[in-house]
């Protein structure tokens, strides 16, 4: 079997790039990927087809690129992987002889009134919260896309996003598939530790994904805890700066900006994780950072937003706080450094959601399934 993966941008460090990776991985097959650029990751595939130009716009005026990059490679399965514009991808004359299914990864969706107060216009429109496709899918009806997924002659949507399966599961002639994946199998586990405990974030140095909120709370936490450590695993982005400069209990932060290169060892170090997000599509769902520390036991403590939401079940399997909220979050860490019985309750809980529902082979088996289906023109049974 041969696929061909078509989507935007490419990176193996990222949500739907990570999700690519491990399908190629796991998925029996010849995988080839249709990007407008691979930044990382291209040993992944049998081949790599970048057809250049604007992210935002991508496949839009490389008709003639994306036609060239599919005769080569003649795939028997066209994968797409997109957001709720993916519909609409698929309608592309130049797709319609191919048998093809959709990842939407999300359906985001502009911030509420009473979110814009969480951060600046500009720090949001550097984000994946403020930007063109987000307005658009704002606005898209939900009718005019499952029409145009049926046109396109896809009846097959995997998705990780409860929304995009509220939204799509129940139109005629879909078969909605949800998945939760970004647990890793790996031995290690996170340890209490009451003398010198670490809290550790790991992602984007981006005001959105809560790092201000943080950096706010944490002088509340070394109050009640003192020997408390913030550890601040960044991706360097332009806000960085103005960030750190807000930093409380500065000589107890250590921030790290060269690549990390085992995460999982980091996260297993810590005694807690947190992801203070302040919107809803921070980053896609999952926030695959947050499954990962799940799946080595490391306690987590969340906001209640959609990328959260998805696999954090606030005082099942972490703690979840309202965004933009410092008092909240150091109190929700303070009491996970501080109480040994919950810090194990919540250890065991997250590590158990990890493994039994959010591991890469279910992933993997449902989308090789969906293949199968999609190949021999059946319509794929709704409870994989």
């Amino acid at each position: 079997m041969r696929i061909a993966h078509v989507i935007a941008e490419f990176s193996g460090k990222e949500a739907m790039g990570r999700t690519v990776t491990e399908l190629v991985h796991r998925v029996a097959g010849e995988h080839h990927l249709i990007t407008t650029h691979a930044v990382d990751g291209r040993d992944t595939f049998a081949g790599v087809h970048e057809l250049g130009g604007a992210l935002e716009t991508f496949p839009l005026g490389r008709s003639t690129a994306l036609k060239d990059a599919l005769d080569k490679i003649g795939p028997d399965v066209v994968h797409l992987h997109a957001g709720a514009l993916g519909p609409f991808l698929a309608l592309l004359p130049v797709l319609r002889p191919y048998r093809k299914l959709l990842t939407a990864y999300a359906w985001p969706t502009l911030p509420r009134p009473g979110a814009w107060r969480r951060a600046t216009v500009a720090e949001m429109r550097s984000s994946n919260v403020l930007r063109a496709r987000v307005f658009l899918t704002s606005v898209l009806p939900v009718p005019l896309a499952a029409a145009a997924l049926r046109r396109a002659g896809i009846t097959t949507v995997l998705t990780p996003d409860p929304r995009v399966a509220d939204r799509l599961g129940k139109r005629r002639g879909l078969n909605v598939i949800r998945f939760t994946s970004g647990a890793p199998a790996d031995p290690r586990r996170a340890a209490f530790d009451a003398e010198s405990p670490t809290i550790v974030f790991a992602g984007r140095a981006e005001t959105v994904r809560g790092l201000d909120t943080l950096l706010a709370a944490f002088p509340r936490v070394r109050a009640a805890v003192p020997n408390a450590r913030l550890r601040l695993l960044l991706i360097p982005r332009p806000e960085l700066p103005r960030i750190l400069a807000r930093t409380g209990a500065a000589e107890a932060v250590d921030v790290v900006t060269e690549p990390v290169p085992d995460l999982l060892a980091e996260l297993a170090a810590a005694q807690v994780g947190t992801w203070p997000f302040k919107f809803d599509y921070t980053t896609s769902p999952p926030a695959m950072a947050l499954v990962e520390a799940m799946a080595v036991g490391l306690p987590v403590v969340g906001t209640d937003v959609a990328c959260v939401r998805a696999v954090l079940d606030d005082g099942v399997n972490g703690l979840s706080v309202p965004p933009d909220n410092a008092p909240a979050l150091a109190n929700a860490l303070i009491t996970l450094l501080r109480d040994e019985q919950v810090w194990n309750r919540f250890a065991a809980a997250g590590l158990e959601s990890a493994t039994q529902g959010m591991g890469w082979e279910r992933v993997a088996e449902t989308t090789a399934a969906a293949y199968a289906d999609v190949l021999s023109g059946r319509r794929p049974h709704p409870g994989r």
